[in-house]
């Protein structure tokens, strides 16, 4: 018998990712608390921005138009409101990230094990990179308000 390959679309992985994601950060904080997830929180941080120092060193880039690869169709409804070599600014209205942790109620996890390592990324690809994100769909926010400015 032949076995079917089942095609999955980046939206579908990203939701079942973030799924076992929320279901083991509920476990990790209440077997061991709260601060169980800053240790994976802050494990995962570092090994984002050894990545995407990587990744500048690999691409030449390190100026924040670059970061624009961050956003996809799949995952995200956004608006661009400025992208250059100088800066970059998104508001994302609609986050598939954000719709599945709010659903398990893991919202707070979401923030640790997502959205952390918007700033994480940043450090790593430019410390020259300021990043500022006064909104967050997961605090509750409209949107996700996303901000890189080149600091010379």
């Amino acid at each position: 018998m032949l076995c079917e390959v089942v095609q999955v679309s980046g939206r579908d992985l990203r939701i079942c990712r973030d799924t076992m994601l929320a279901f083991m950060g509920h476990i990790l904080e209440s077997q061991y608390g709260e601060e169980a997830l800053d240790v994976l929180m802050k494990w995962k941080d570092e090994r984002t921005r050894e990545r995407w120092r990587e990744t500048a060193k690999s691409t030449g880039r390190s100026d924040p138009e670059y970061l624009f690869c961050l956003f996809s169709k799949e995952a995200h409804d956004f608006e661009v409101v400025r992208k250059d070599r100088k800066a970059l600014e998104v508001k994302v209205t609609r986050c598939v990230h954000a719709d599945t942790f709010k659903m398990l109620n893991a919202a707070h996890i979401g923030r640790k094990l997502i959205c952390s390592g918007d700033a994480a990324v940043t450090e790593g690809f430019n410390p020259k990179i300021k990043f500022t994100r006064p909104k967050l769909l997961m605090a509750g926010d409209d949107c996700c308000h996303f901000i890189w400015e080149l600091q010379e």
